[in-house]
């Protein structure tokens, strides 16, 4: 009995004696932090936002020590163990991840993670048009207050514009966000992804303005070189007129051209786009449609269809970058999104 008390007594002095004697170790964190503006901490009034069911005793003690970052990488490693257990769709894994992101918010991979989950994984589990537009809004929140914590980071700027290039086929807000990053060391593709989103919108005087960008960069970029033939022989005639007025000679053009490819998405965009133009929305609508049909992943035509349907007065399903556009963030209650 006395053998256990002593044992107790040396543990409790060892666990005092690491406190304190961590205590310069976090003032001058602090100071570099602070002082020198190496690092900024995480305003301890986020602790609001944390899921408490989330949190275990040892790593609230961390957090009350001043070991974020600890108790970080220790939540990080729960996220691990759920997606081993099978539980990685769940939205309990979804709150461990938000809380590593609170506790050490210079930490890239849980918040370019804690996107993706929301984004892609949870995305999939549910057809709901409304659910998935919460999700794609909170991932795109996401990704935002992490750049804001870490403004030097080229991959959060990336990974926000390709959300928007390929989850929101919002190519304009991609566009600003891959434009972000060319002030920084970025990949050379990302130069030519600002001028297909512009291809895809499509505004194709912008298309070519970006992939002669692209070739002024570099000479051999062979797919810039090969994309800008392509639209001048193919779309640009076609775009020629539309700005002309010539609705109808836009649209003979550019049906000569879908003769060769019927399943052209570039093409087909620029039709439903001549069709809008000239105020022929039935007929736009169909092309739309059509482009939805020719391809699986055209999520810019499925929400083509569902905003036009609208006008229409069509029974269209709605999708979720649909419901995201009409409405604001402040009307989507996250609710059912993280129950």
């Amino acid at each position: 009995m006395r053998l256990r008390w002593t044992s107790r007594t040396i543990i409790l002095i060892t666990v005092v004696a690491v406190i304190v004697g961590s205590i310069p170790l976090r003032e001058r964190i602090r100071y570099q932090r602070l002082v020198l503006g190496i690092r900024r901490p995480m305003p301890l009034t986020k602790i609001v936002d944390f899921d408490p069911t989330a949190l275990s005793g040892v790593m609230i003690g961390a957090i009350l020590g001043g070991f974020r970052e600890v108790a970080a990488t220790m939540m990080w490693t729960k996220v691990q163990t759920l997606w081993d257990q099978g539980k990685g769709t769940w939205y309990d894994s979804l709150h461990v991840m938000r809380s590593t992101t609170l506790l050490d918010p210079h930490w890239i991979e849980p918040w370019r993670v804690t996107a993706w989950h929301m984004a892609y994984n949870l995305y999939v589990e549910t057809d709901d048009a409304r659910l998935r537009a919460i999700l794609l809004d909170k991932a795109i929140s996401a990704l935002k207050e992490g750049i804001s914590w870490n403004p030097e980071e080229v991959d959060l700027f990336i990974e926000l514009a390709w959300t928007y290039f390929d989850k929101l086929d919002d190519y304009e807000q991609a566009a600003k966000w891959f434009r972000a990053t060319l002030h920084m060391p970025h990949p050379a593709y990302i130069d030519r992804m600002i001028a297909h989103g512009y291809e895809k919108l499509p505004n194709i005087p912008k298309a070519l303005d970006w992939y002669d960008y692209c070739l002024k960069r570099d000479p051999n970029d062979g797919i810039a070189r090969g994309a800008t033939l392509t639209i001048r022989e193919r779309y640009l005639p076609a775009w020629r007129l539309l700005e002309a007025g010539d609705y109808d000679g836009a649209i003979a053009l550019i049906d000569q051209y879908l003769e060769v490819d019927p399943r052209g998405i570039i093409g087909l965009h620029i039709r439903a786009h001549i069709l809008e133009e000239a105020g022929r929305l039935e007929e736009a609508f169909d092309t739309w449609q059509r482009s939805a049909d020719a391809m699986a992943l055209d999520d810019l035509a499925r929400r083509k269809v569902a905003e036009l349907g609208i006008i229409l007065g069509k029974d269209v399903a709605p999708v979720a970058t649909q419901v995201l556009r009409q409405e604001s963030p402040e009307q989507m209650s996250p609710a059912r999104a993280f129950k």
